[in-house]
């Protein structure tokens, strides 16, 4: 009997649930509407308003009255839209081939595996895919390297919580402390995760089909729910959407607790749900994977005021595209030939758009209102010219957005002497700047050449230069390699083996570069000093420190501009001393990378007089130092010993290059 009440008092506020889902405000978009698709796998608002949908056979953009469709015709790369995101003013659209940017009417394609979630933070955009997360460039998707885990397996979700990434994977959730070299790589779960929801200070992640997952500090907690083949959530008034592919929308409250189902037998027409996000006017959005979108209106809205925007310009019928027309501050010059200007501009208010109206002012003339939002100057006179546009719905107006520009007189309206007396002037003095230009240019082509030919021999030097090694240096390794093969210590052999074909191959390919990270320049120095320790008679200690705001292997410097100083230290300045050390320091400053090397070695000047003639460390150390001071002019470089009460403590190297990045 008991169970029979309880049955009873379920039923009772499932019924009380679904009628008041079913008496929400509720609209359908499919193709009656105009939607090129019912299969919607994502949407976003982007900053004018416009509302931009992920299908399958396209990206779509609603304005409130009527859909358009890009496709691959239209410069896309695939029609298979997964994500699609914003970024500024360009939209960020993740597809099955690989990954496309919007911007202006414009598609910037990068081929890869297929895009399942995309995520900005300072300027850097990721991706996760079907085989790991990539790091969008200029040019071209960079695969990242964390472990093969991730690397191999399906990204579903990635998010940052302002110190940890969480990666979502079909087969674990992961927490890293950053997506480039991470030097945190903790695996949390192994299940499989199919979106991460950031709230407060505690992490949200819903799998497939075990429920959702909160991850507060090293501690996990499960809530099972009702749904099974979850997608994602979505945090929408306050309520937390589970989103089902197959079984609908599970609501919970703030507190995580069962409030109500969205489905097929309540409110929707299908349980096949792709995502749910709301627009600004807080609308809400279903989309699906069979029936297109569903939209829910605000109960209460709250009318802000309306935003406009130039959607384009045209001089002559031709769009401005050299310039941001939203941003641009300047005054636009025009010849006096291209005084036909066309503006187009634009309030996007999904629930209002059949309520705006438009009024632009040239100069001091304001048009009345109308739902017209374009208009065309035609054989304007020469002048400066004024002109904005405003747009309103109902009595709220928007805060008019003007652009400035000016047309210039024709020159048959000019008078004919001041024309020619300035023609004369002109040419006059562009006659004498000619010849003394030429002057010049014959004086600094013939300094070109000359400084060109020495830079050349330079180079040649340099580059014989970096494909020789101290010959001294080789012979000590190969006796100490004998000497470890003698005394059977193979474990050492292989190690020094190894060490010594890894500098090898470090010098010989870094011989025939320009340029190289700074990455690389350190892991060649520290193969050579772990080398030199093993080989020197008395041991030593070295460090290398970097203090950059960089990346080192986004930092590009000249190869083998380190190792002749440090060959230097460790040859001449410790050689006589007990516990000798070498420290490098690499820090930026100023858009300069700056390099100390220093020692506590017996001095530079006590080192000169000590040491034996070696062509090739003087060599290498005076042409490094030339090659240093070529960088630029502003670079310095200075050798000096290191005192501390009237006693010679070391010597230290210092120089600066500027700074250079492949970015």
């Amino acid at each position: 009997m008991q169970n029979f009440v309880y049955t009873l008092l379920y039923f009772f506020f499932y019924g009380l649930m679904s009628a008041s889902a079913q008496n929400q405000p509720l609209k359908t978009y499919n193709k009656n509407d105009g939607l090129p698709s019912l299969h919607i796998n994502d949407g976003v608002q982007d900053r004018t308003g416009y509302l931009w949908l992920a299908s399958d056979k396209g990206l779509i953009q609603y304005n409130g009255n009527s859909f358009v469709n890009y496709t691959t015709k239209n410069g896309l790369i695939s029609n298979n839209i997964n994500v699609v995101k914003t970024k500024n003013n360009a939209l960020l659209i993740g597809t099955d081939k690989g990954f496309s940017i919007k911007s202006h009417n414009v598609f910037n394609n990068f081929e890869g595996n297929s895009v399942n979630c995309i995520l900005t933070v300072n300027n850097h955009t990721f991706l996760g895919t079907d085989k790991g997360i990539v790091r969008v460039r200029e040019d071209y998707l960079s695969p990242l390297r964390t472990n093969f885990q991730i690397d191999l397996n399906k990204v579903n979700d990635i998010q940052y919580d302002g110190k940890f990434y969480w990666v979502a994977t079909n087969k674990s959730l992961w927490r890293l402390d950053k997506l480039i070299n991470p030097k945190t790589l903790d695996r949390i779960d192994v299940n499989n995760y199919t979106s991460i929801f950031i709230d407060d200070k505690t992490i949200v992640a819903s799998t497939y089909n075990n429920g959702l997952k909160f991850i507060t500090g090293k501690e996990i907690e499960t809530q099972t729910i009702t749904s099974q083949n979850i997608k994602g959530i979505k945090k929408i008034n306050n309520q937390f959407w589970v989103i089902s592919e197959d079984n609908g929308i599970e609501v919970l409250d703030a507190n995580f607790n069962f409030k109500r189902t969205i489905n097929k037998y309540n409110t929707l027409t299908t349980n096949k749900i792709s995502t749910a996000f709301q627009d600004s006017g807080k609308n809400t959005w279903i989309a699906t994977q069979d029936k297109g979108v569903y939209f829910f209106k605000n109960d209460n809205p709250t009318q802000k005021k309306p935003t406009i925007s130039f959607e384009n310009i045209e001089v002559v019928f031709k769009s401005i595209d050299s310039i941001n027309i939203n941003d641009y501050e300047k005054t636009l010059q025009l010849p006096a030939d291209k005084n036909h200007i066309s503006f187009y501009y634009k309030t996007v208010d999904i629930g209002n758009s059949n309520n705006l109206e438009y009024r632009y002012t040239l100069n001091d003339q304001v048009s009345p209102w109308s739902k017209k939002s374009s208009i065309d100057l035609a054989y304007l006179s020469p002048g400066n010219y004024s002109f904005s546009a405003q747009s309103r719905i109902g009595k709220i107006e928007s805060t008019p957005i003007e652009f400035n520009f000016f047309i210039d007189t024709p020159i048959y309206q000019k008078k004919w002497f001041i024309w020619s007396v300035i023609g004369l002037v002109i040419l006059l003095l562009g006659s004498i700047i000619w010849l003394y230009i030429r002057r010049i240019q014959a004086k600094n082509k013939e300094k070109l050449t000359k400084l060109q030919l020495e830079n050349h021999l330079l180079s040649l030097e340099q580059k014989a230069l970096q494909l020789q090694m101290n010959p001294h240096f080789i012979f000590n390794v190969l006796n100490g390699i004998k000497a470890l093969g003698n005394s059977g210590k193979s474990v050492e052999l292989n190690t020094t083996i190894s060490r010594f074909a890894t500098l090898l191959r470090g010098v010989l390919h870094n011989s025939r570069q320009e340029e190289i990270c700074l990455a690389e320049e350190i892991t060649t120095l520290k193969n050579y000093i772990e080398l030199e320790q093993q080989m020197n008679p008395k041991s030593f200690e070295y460090s290398i420190i970097t203090n950059l705001t960089i990346d080192p292997e986004e930092i590009l410097i000249p190869p083998m501009l380190i190792q002749p100083f440090v060959e230097n230290s460790i040859k001449h300045g410790i050689s006589s001393v007990e516990n000798g050390k070498v420290d490098i320091h690499f820090f930026v400053k100023n858009d300069f990378l700056h390099c100390e090397i220093t020692d506590n070695g017996i001095g530079i000047h006590q080192s000169k007089k000590l040491k034996t003639t070696s062509t090739h460390q003087s060599v290498a150390l005076k042409v490094t130092q030339e090659r240093i001071k070529s960088l630029s002019k502003k670079s310095t470089f200075q050798i000096d010993e290191i005192i501390e009460n009237e006693q010679i403590k070391g010597t230290k190297v210092a120089f600066k290059i500027p700074l250079k990045t492949d970015f």
